[in-house]
């Protein structure tokens, strides 16, 4: 493969942090395409499961089992790392940052790849020129320990702090394109503020009513609460002078905006190019669970991994 020629060219050592849903497939891209990758999960029935019985990734491309050891700390490493990429949840990930600080290579970087913006938070911590904004847009879920699938498909963006096109943002989109088409970002910023819009409507709402997003947006009520929810987020996104993106190129909150006046309110006929919106995106990403859900779910007890 073009890919796994690169990798090995360059030399490049990739880690990734955090082996959830978002990370155990993008861990199964990066391994199929060659790429050297060492994974790290502070979760030890993950790890356990992994170098007992394989990554087990169903994707597009149909299922597999890669080979690969995951280990559950850090100390256990040696030498530095080209990249880094922090798959864990948003409340885990300054703690991340301040775990992989000192196993950077002199010009090494971090991918944050959590919902919400912890860019800045990050940044604090390693400064902003070791930081790289990056968008999933498709949906993952860890069925067990060790066992994910692909729910939905989508791109994948990455993109400077500062909007600059470099070529290492060059390189790590080629890079993330063996897990899903990836695009080089000038306004990450506003890629992850629109899907913190997204997020922040059927996040709460899927962990709460236990649906998937598909159930949720059949119901009409629920539109509306999400269409009112990313509305908020719109405004408070305006008022920090961000400039909200179009997720994959096509999900444009400007479209789905519903003024102050119209959110307590019920179902009305102009609205329903608005509610055509999400029903389309209720289709295509029907088998998406909240990661919030997930995180309950597997509070709630361990599941068979045979």
């Amino acid at each position: 493969m073009a890919s796994q020629a690169l990798s090995r060219d360059e030399g490049q050592r990739l880690l990734l942090m955090g082996c959830g849903g978002i990370g155990g497939v993008i861990a199964g891209g990066l391994l199929r395409a060659g790429y050297d990758v060492t994974i790290v999960t502070h979760n030890e029935r993950i790890s356990h499961a992994i170098n007992t019985y394989g990554l087990r990734i169903t994707a597009p491309e149909g299922q597999q089992t890669l080979t690969t050891t995951a280990h559950t700390h850090l100390d256990e490493l040696g030498g530095s790392f080209d990249t880094a990429f922090l798959a864990m949840k948003g409340t885990d990930v300054e703690q991340a940052a301040r775990e992989v600080e000192g196993y950077l290579s002199p010009e090494g970087c971090v991918v944050t790849l959590q919902n919400g913006v912890v860019e800045d938070r990050v940044a604090e911590i390693l400064g902003r020129d070791r930081v790289i904004g990056a968008l999933v847009g498709w949906g993952a879920t860890m069925h067990a320990p060790g066992v994910y699938e692909m729910t939905s498909h989508g791109e994948m963006a990455v993109g400077e702090l500062d909007s600059q096109v470099t070529p290492r943002v060059r390189q790590l989109k080629t890079t993330l394109d063996t897990v899903a088409p990836t695009t080089a970002s000038a306004n990450i910023y506003g890629l992850l503020w629109s899907k913190l819009a997204i997020n922040s409507a059927i996040t709460p709402t899927g962990a709460v009513s236990g649906q998937l997003l598909g159930e949720m947006l059949r119901q009409g009520a629920l539109r509306q609460l999400a269409l009112s929810i990313i509305s908020e987020v719109a405004d408070v996104a305006e008022a920090h002078d961000i400039s909200m993106e179009p997720v994959g190129g096509t999900l444009d909150i400007k479209r789905l905006y519903l003024p102050p006046e119209r959110r307590a309110g019920g179902f009305a006929l102009d609205l329903i190019p608005k509610h055509a919106i999400m029903l389309v995106v209720g289709l295509k990403y029907r088998r998406l669970k909240s990661s919030m859900l997930q995180s309950i779910e597997r509070a709630a007890g361990p599941r068979s991994i045979s």
